[in-house]
């Protein structure tokens, strides 16, 4: 099915595709496997591309873009990877702590559909990036829980306050207020400028999705990343020291779509279901993780050393077109 010299399987997960042969072009054997490619991230959400010679930035670029239509070069919240348009750095986020299960983008009007992951520096310990199978999760739901999130979906709020969050001119990519607000309007997000210059964005999004290529019912949302209870203890106390009891007031929160609170019992229920669905693999320097972004989560362990990871994204999709 991949040809000579790349040996599949299927028996770990995420399933591993491993190079055998060192003269082999990773770009044009990917082009060439992308329909295989394609069909296993159908069923299993994400492979491993191992031993493909994948050392730099361009190398990354180069095989991600022969598996997608489209690179994504617009992405706001990521900081691009050093003289490349379509490769970003992995969320600055302290090495210390765990980045949540999420699906990218997930709360905006748009979305990538693939997503890659380059291991250009695997860390000493820890760094894992964990990946969750969203359509288990919305079969382990009770049932309950399901019609909440499906009725109502979730409604985030965004302040961008410089500081505590990307401000708002990184984040559009531009320093001209009208310009954020007609791109805002197309978009369907309300947006309003604060007294004191910050930018609040408020949109609400499906929390579940069905996915265009197999028709199946996914957990598709980014409440873990939004919701205050998601706060370390102590940058919640913080917090609630600078807005009081206004959790609409913090950088980011999220409710039910009509506004009522997702208490935090539910959050810390949901939690636990991600952490005991999640799944490892540990990187190697030259891994290509290759991710439906619609059908699975992902996440960043703690590590110590150094860690290099690279991103890019491509074949956005439109909750417009999903509808």
């Amino acid at each position: 099915m991949f040809g000579p010299g790349v040996s599949f399987n299927d028996e770990i997960y995420p399933p591993l595709l491993r190079c055998e042969t060192p003269d082999l072009d990773a770009m044009e054997w990917a082009a060439e496997h992308r329909p295989a490619i394609d069909g296993l991230l159908l069923t299993h959400g994400a492979v491993v591309l191992r031993g493909f010679g994948v050392a730099d930035a361009d190398a990354f670029e180069a095989v991600a873009a022969a598996l997608v239509n489209r690179l994504y070069g617009d992405y706001g919240d990521l900081p691009h990877e050093k003289d490349a348009d379509r490769v970003y750095k992995s969320t600055p986020y302290p090495a210390q702590q765990s980045i949540l299960f999420h699906h990218e983008s997930s709360h905006m009007p748009q979305w990538p559909s693939r997503q890659f992951f380059c291991c250009i520096q695997p860390s000493r310990k820890g760094g894992a990036t964990p990946i969750v199978d969203g359509r288990k999760v919305w079969a382990a739901l009770p049932e309950e829980l399901r019609g909440r999130f499906e009725t109502l979906g979730i409604r985030y709020v965004r302040n961008f306050i410089p500081g505590l969050d990307v401000g708002w001119e990184q984040m559009f990519g531009t320093s001209d207020r009208g310009e954020v607000e007609e791109r805002c309007r197309a978009q369907g997000v309300e947006c309003q400028w604060l007294p004191d210059g910050v930018l609040r964005t408020v949109q609400n999004a499906p929390a579940v999705v069905q996915h265009p290529g197999t028709g199946e019912q996914v957990f598709f949302n980014q409440l873990f990343l939004h919701h205050t209870a998601c706060l370390e203890p102590s940058v919640r106390e913080v917090m609630s020291s600078l807005f009081g009891d206004d959790e609409t007031a913090y950088p980011r929160s999220a409710s039910f779509g009509d506004g009522s609170r997702i208490d935090d019992a539910t959050v810390g229920l949901l939690r636990s279901l991600y952490d005991s669905l999640a799944q490892r693999f540990p990187w190697e320097r030259g891994d290509v993780a290759v991710i439906d972004n619609m059908l699975v989560s992902h996440g960043r362990d703690p590590f110590e050393g150094e860690r290099k990871i690279i991103v890019a994204m491509g074949d956005m999709v439109s909750r417009v077109a999903l509808t």
